[in-house]
């Protein structure tokens, strides 16, 4: 099937078969539970990425109806639950994280970085810290960015002073490049939840084990999460270990979670539990609490040039599952 329409917030999209996102527009889906069982959805290929704005908004507060599929493993709510096959593809940006060419002052509304890159207005940046002060953080949006200079116009000013220089430290301090790292956020297809209730939405892939009704026989569902160049932001649920991104008992197939960015969520960025198979690779995880990525009882798990920030205290003192 081919979603071509903006359809109406839906309680319970449940995927038995194919699902795919029209690649020739604006796309935004929105639903309490997506539910891909023994299906697949589809936002794009490895072979041609989406080239419009794909948006999947889940809904839902704390309390809303949870799912269970199976005796081991809560799905939970405002969720996309996967024992399936998802597979997204967005669009190639020319750069997940470059460096001031400048130092930027408390106050600026303007930074310096290398031109050439493929900065648009909207789009969202964090900035690093450079001092001893570890939450010394800038969370911004561009409003203009000239390709030519690599001169960013900011639609904030600047909450924190960030060191920059035109050239890299690396050659004076043991290959360590000090300036302040600018990183993007952004990308065409998008999964977030609902702002309500500090309660983000969660995307969980697992294997899990049905009997046939008709048969009898025992059925095991295999899931599998193949996402590059995604957004996922307000995810993850707070005083739990509902990441943004959990891989839980998935070991019979395999994932991979690639140039994407994870942001600004409640809880876990990403948590992965009892599974194998899996890359994350290339990666942005910004702004969690307490644990910003988590791999536990894992195996064959590769964990290769992320870039992990902002990683808080808990502010809330009961924790839950």
């Amino acid at each position: 099937m081919i979603l071509d329409i903006d359809p109406p917030v839906l309680r319970l999209l449940r995927i038995n078969g194919r699902l795919t996102f029209l690649n020739t527009t604006n796309i935004h889906l929105r639903a309490k539970h997506i539910y891909v069982r023994k299906g697949e959805l589809h936002i794009g290929s490895a072979e041609y990425p989406y080239q419009f704005d794909a948006s999947i908004t889940l809904y839902g507060e704390k309390n809303a109806e949870h799912i269970v599929y199976s005796n081991a493993i809560e799905a939970g709510n405002k969720n996309i639950a996967n024992t399936g096959t998802i597979k997204m593809f967005g669009k190639k940006r020319k750069s997940k994280m470059t460096r001031l060419l400048r130092p930027a002052n408390r106050g600026d509304t303007q930074i310096l970085v290398e031109a050439g890159l493929d900065y648009t207005a909207g789009d969202r940046l964090a900035l690093l810290p450079t001092s001893y002060i570890a939450d010394a953080q800038d969370d911004t949006v561009v409003s203009n960015y000239d390709a030519t200079t690599g001169l960013v116009t900011l639609n904030t000013p600047l909450n924190y002073y960030h060191w920059g220089a035109n050239s890299s430290t690396a050659p004076d301090y043991n290959g360590v490049d000090m300036r302040g790292e600018v990183l993007l956020l952004s990308s065409n297809i998008r999964i977030m939840g609902e702002d309500i209730e500090s309660w983000g939405c969660q995307i969980v892939t697992s294997d899990s084990v049905e009997v046939d009704p008709a048969t009898g026989a025992i059925v095991t569902r295999t899931g599998s999460a193949i996402m590059d160049s995604v957004e996922i932001y307000n995810c993850s649920q707070v005083d739990t270990f509902k990441a943004a991104i959990r891989f839980e008992s998935a070991v019979q197939s395999h994932s991979s979670i690639t140039n994407s960015a994870i942001h600004n969520g409640l809880g876990w960025g990403i948590n992965v539990k009892g599974s194998k198979n899996i890359m994350l690779k290339d990666n942005i995880v910004f702004g969690f609490r307490p644990i910003g990525v988590g791999i536990d009882a894992s195996h064959n798990v590769t964990f290769d040039n992320n870039i992990v920030g902002k990683v808080e205290h808990r502010t809330t003192l009961f924790a839950g599952d």
